[in-house]
């Protein structure tokens, strides 16, 4: 049971329909509302995850009935909509938070608002380089970090509804204060998206005039993944964090610079450039650091595919037939005429030893990760 009856998403996207789409599967007891434009709120009733429905300019509506109001839309609307509310009084307390990637801005707003209204700011760890209700999927926040970021002295208690939210469709909360937020969300989340935009923006053109870019290999397509993301977030995001992103930038710069240094060096002294390798290798090992890391709490296998129809059939069915449910799944260097690689992860490691057992004594090449 939770604490709340009503959740009211102020934007209705992928972030906010997946939290609905969670509640739905699970035919939990909430009631939710969805604010969101006409095309979208109709969407939203077709695949079923909203109860209820209003536009942007109905907020009277909206905020009275509302026990936690969750502002899902690019910053600058948390923004706006944060100082519509800041003039109402609600009848009744209500918890108001957000799902934006900054906080410090965001939160200095949403101290504005007036009791019975609380507010604590929050910023999920997941999403996708898509962005539309299309596309929701009740287990988009599973082991994801999902930081909250309330006023100075404020109790666990008064964002309950709010935890109870975050457990509930499996994220881990980490409670930070904003400005600290901003900082460690500048280096792991927004330098990494200017970097990869950067890199997608500047293929050369002696390249591009010969189509040579589609021998990009794995590494170049997955370092450009998110440049597919969306401007309109990240015009917010390079706005409202502004210093902080510059900052992990001009660090990152210092750091290409090291490098193309020690290449220069070759092959002179080839133990500059080692170095940076070494470095680089325990920086990686550092992200998966076991206890550390909440995304990395699955087991993962790796099964070896031969380069045929069914092959990834082959592994799955039997899986299904023996109730071992995969929790992600990613098919890895694929190539005609080589065999493939399948990786799938388990929620336990009891579930992994049982898939290993199992795909083995089918005959595949099986091993842990």
């Amino acid at each position: 049971m939770f604490s709340f009856k009503r959740v009211t998403f102020v934007g209705f996207g992928l972030l906010a329909s997946s939290i609905a789409a969670a509640f739905k599967q699970a035919k939990e007891d909430v009631i939710v509302r969805a604010v969101s434009s006409p095309k979208t709120l109709a969407r939203a009733k077709e695949l079923k995850l909203a109860d209820e429905t209003f536009g942007y300019d109905e907020i009277d509506q909206w905020v009275e009935g509302s026990d936690v109001i969750l502002l899902c839309t690019p910053i600058s609307i948390i923004l706006s909509t944060l100082e519509k509310l800041s003039k109402r009084t609600p009848s009744h307390p209500i918890l108001v938070s957000d799902i934006g990637s900054t906080k410090a801005e965001i939160c200095k707003a949403g101290a504005a608002l007036k009791a019975p209204f609380r507010f604590v700011g929050s910023h999920p760890m997941a999403g996708s380089e898509k962005h539309s209700v299309e596309f929701n999927d009740p287990s988009l926040f599973e082991n994801a970090y999902w930081f909250v970021c309330p006023p100075a002295g404020t109790s666990a208690c008064d964002y309950k509804a709010l935890s109870e939210m975050i457990s509930f469709v499996g994220a881990e909360q980490v409670v930070f204060p904003p400005e600290h937020h901003d900082q460690t969300v500048a280096w792991v989340s927004h330098m990494p998206q200017m970097a990869s935009s950067s890199l997608a923006a500047n293929i050369p053109a002696r390249l591009l005039d010969n189509g040579y870019q589609h021998f990009a290999g794995r590494a170049f397509r997955d370092m450009t993944r998110i440049a597919a993301s969306s401007w309109a977030m990240w015009k917010d995001i390079a706005e409202t964090n502004k210093p902080e992103i510059l900052r992990a930038m001009d660090e990152y710069i210092a750091g290409l610079q090291e490098t193309r240094q020690a290449i220069e060096k070759l092959p002179t002294d080839e133990d500059y450039l080692h170095r940076i390798f070494s470095q680089g290798n325990a920086g990686r090992a550092s992200l998966f650091a076991p206890g550390k890391n909440a995304n990395n709490s699955f087991f993962q296998l790796t099964v070896q595919l031969k380069d045929e129809p069914g092959s990834i059939l082959a592994v799955l069915e039997p899986l299904a037939k023996a109730e071992l449910n995969v929790r992600d799944i990613e098919l890895m260097k694929v190539r005609e005429n080589i065999a493939g690689t399948l990786l799938i992860a388990f929620k336990t490691e009891a579930q992994a030893n049982a898939a290993r057992e199992l795909l083995r004594s089918l005959n595949f090449e099986v091993t842990e990760r």
